[in-house]
């Protein structure tokens, strides 16, 4: 009887090993399509489960990554950890916060290509008993995390109205909007900021709407897509097919609003009616046909950076549009709409 010759261990070493799971799942995960199975791969992430990103969710689960000729793994990974990845090439496009700006003032070649939210969507709630934002004078802010929008957008609105972030007004990391409100509950935070559809359940929860922060137009990087400046100059068919398919997703996200929260409610977890209706009306308007990243947005997030550099630096040196900018002239968010 003829016996199998066990190979020693360094033969079969966990990198080949890591490497022969990572192409079955591949072959597993492979679309069934063929166009789109020999169609060239692009990995991205979004960061949030919002209401903003149903748009992307829309292109993902309707097949629009595919319709461009793309292979798009896209899934939910953290911001600083998708920033992370970018620069190590684990990710091609990436949905980040602040981190694309502290990195770009380190010296990496990172750039945003596209906006999802190119102002602050959302609100800050507070306690019954606080008036107004110069209440929170002595109290306690709670916000999602160090660099995010909410943390942005919580020192914009205090220094607007004369308020020093962290002296005047201490601001509370809490991670997520269900911590905000549980800690706003608890008696540990005075205010939040929130967005949709986690405003509406502030409000049932007896919290007190003081600012809503969409009306008042601030420019900011509340979410975008970023790449690095080699991807997008080595793969611009690529960054191409890509923003083609979240651009058609925009428009079907504005012109099929219960399949925009369909998407919503499967990708939040949220049932309910009236927070699905709530979450499509706060961000359809600011789900721009052609989101072309502004410089006072990225100026926004240059203005609250720690870096020794923020002050100097040009936003415009943050930002690539030009491929965004191409499918513009060529017509194609045109006819989209026709």
């Amino acid at each position: 009887m003829r016996r199998l010759k066990i190979l020693p261990r360094s033969a079969f070493s966990s990198t080949k090993l890591i490497v022969l799971l990572c192409a079955l799942a591949f072959l597993i995960r492979a679309p069934l399509d063929g166009r789109a199975a020999d169609a060239p791969s692009l990995r991205a992430n979004y960061s949030a489960f919002s209401g903003a990103f149903a748009p992307v969710w829309i292109a993902a689960d309707k097949g629009l990554f595919a319709k461009y000729g793309l292979n798009v793994d896209i899934r939910y990974i953290a911001p600083a950890t998708s920033t992370q990845a970018l620069l190590t090439k684990n990710l091609d496009i990436v949905n980040p916060g602040g981190e694309i700006v502290e990195a770009g003032l380190n010296g990496e070649p990172v750039v945003y290509i596209a906006g999802i939210l190119n102002r602050a969507v959302m609100s800050l709630y507070a306690k019954p008993e606080i008036a107004s934002i110069a209440d929170l004078k002595g109290k306690v802010l709670a916000v999602t995390l160090p660099g995010a929008t909410t943390d942005f957008a919580a020192r914009v609105l205090l220094q607007q109205a004369r308020l020093t972030p962290g002296k005047d007004v201490k601001i509370l990391y809490l991670k997520g909007m269900a911590e905000i409100l549980a800690g706003i509950n608890q008696g540990n935070a005075d205010a939040g900021i929130f967005t949709a559809p986690t405003t509406l359940k502030a409000g049932h929860a007896g919290l007190k709407e003081l600012i809503n922060v969409t009306e008042k137009n601030i420019p900011m990087i509340h979410a975008a897509f970023a790449s690095t400046r080699d991807y997008v100059k080595t793969q611009p068919d690529n960054v191409r097919r890509f923003l083609q398919a979240y651009l058609e997703g925009i428009k079907i996200a504005h012109t099929d609003a219960e399949l925009a929260k369909q998407l919503i409610g499967k990708y939040t977890k949220t049932t309910d009616p009236n927070d699905l209706e709530n979450s499509y009306q706060t961000f359809l308007a600011p789900w721009e046909r052609l989101p072309i990243v502004p410089a006072a947005a990225v100026q926004t997030m240059l203005n609250f950076a720690t870096h020794p550099g923020a002050k100097a630096a040009k936003p415009e040196n943050f930002i690539d549009n030009s491929i965004l900018a191409e499918i513009g002239k060529s017509g194609f968010v045109d006819r989209l709409y026709k």
